[in-house]
């Protein structure tokens, strides 16, 4: 299996960034699409999760999740409300993954 690409436009060129039409991504952004939600795949970094299956040749996302404010700052906070929505769209791209029908 091919390792991702680092993503060379990042400082420290280490954040792996996976093609949008590859696996998870791809089953990530058309759950999204399917829930009638609007996302852009994008880096994250320099560091994530996502990075440590990647470093290993295991495609990976950090994923998608509820909107957030104030990252990492005291006034940090997360819209809980979205949580059914994003709920949605993991079990969408988990069962695409598998190939089984929501």
């Amino acid at each position: 299996m091919a390792r991702p690409a680092a993503d060379r436009d990042h400082p420290g060129g280490r954040t792996v960034r996976l093609a949008q039409d590859g696996q998870p991504a791809a089953a990530l952004l058309d759950a999204a699409a399917r829930e009638g939600l609007r996302v852009r795949a994008k880096t994250a970094g320099p560091s994530n999760i996502g990075n440590l299956p990647a470093g290993e040749g295991i495609p990976a996302t950090a994923g998608f999740g509820v909107r957030y404010e104030g990252f990492h700052g005291l006034d940090e906070r997360a819209r809980l409300a979205d949580l059914p929505g994003v709920h949605a769209v993991h079990r969408g791209a988990v069962l695409s993954l598998l190939g089984a029908d929501g």
